[in-house]
């Protein structure tokens, strides 16, 4: 009996160990959520909705990065769906990911002149909201409020979706001034209708003056510039030989190729 006793105690004695550890996990993530949001100098880096989504949204979309001393702190993403804004918020700490609040605000709906009843896309109200709460790579609570919309599937992989978009962000981030330069129009001197166009960290190809393709691109080490098309395996790498204001010079680095531009106003 006194044997049954003793493990009971030690039982009780780990789970309340282990509630109490969770708790202060909790708490201290909530800490440094108060740090994060009372950050007042943020830089702020974007990405075009052609840049992280794979397909244009209803209402248009926007995601922004914010660093504090070289490092993310905060994703803020929003997508205009066809009857709702999907509102979603990371939280990064030493570059992991311990807090994601997720939300889907509907379109208040609303009379025209003519009495029919329409979406108002600037009017949105709180139906459903999630809290997620992250530590070493791992979900350790999840809060839920209102009901959610049965028109969209809910997000589950919270951790895998945020360490992409702050890939793509950091990669942005830290090669800001080599995006900066490769930014706008460039006339392939061996032929003149044959021009790229760099948007953000998107490259358009130009063929005899037409539209042929968008790549989305990354900038490697060593100033390789990685072309790739969504939802492709194909990918381009290609050796920054040189830029400047007026030249662009760019090595295929598996033809060895080299590919010479001049820059447009």
């Amino acid at each position: 009996m006194r044997q049954v006793l003793m493990f009971f105690l030690i039982l009780c004695n780990i789970q309340f160990s282990s509630g109490q550890e969770k708790e202060d996990i909790l708490m201290n993530i909530k800490d440094q959520i108060e740090i994060i949001d009372g950050y007042i100098e943020f830089d702020t880096f974007f990405l075009d909705p052609e840049e992280f989504l794979d397909k244009m949204a209803d209402h248009g979309a926007e995601l922004n990065g914010y660093y504090e001393h070289d490092r993310l702190k905060k994703i803020t993403r929003k997508i205009g769906a066809r009857t709702a804004d999907i509102v979603t918020i990371f939280y990064f700490w030493n570059d992991q990911l311990i807090y994601v609040n997720y939300e889907q605000r509907p379109y208040v709906k609303a009379k025209n002149a003519s009495g029919q009843v329409i979406f108002d896309y600037s009017n949105t109200y709180s139906k459903y909201e999630s809290k997620h709460y992250f530590n070493n790579g791992e979900e350790i609570e999840k809060k839920e409020i209102g009901s959610a919309l049965k028109e969209f599937i809910l997000e589950e992989d919270f951790l895998a979706y945020a360490n992409k978009m702050k890939s793509l962000l950091d990669n942005k981030f830290y090669n800001r001034d080599m995006y900066e330069a490769l930014q706008g129009k460039w006339l392939f001197v061996q032929n003149t209708d044959d021009y790229i166009i760099f948007e953000g960290t998107i490259r358009f190809n130009f063929y005899d003056g037409k539209f042929a393709n968008r790549l989305k691109t990354r900038i490697d080490e060593d100033n390789v510039l990685v072309c790739f098309f969504p939802m492709d395996d194909r990918i381009y790498r290609y050796k920054i030989e040189n830029i400047n204001e007026s030249v662009l010079t760019l090595k295929n680095l598996f033809s060895n190729e080299e590919f010479v531009y001049a820059k447009v106003d």
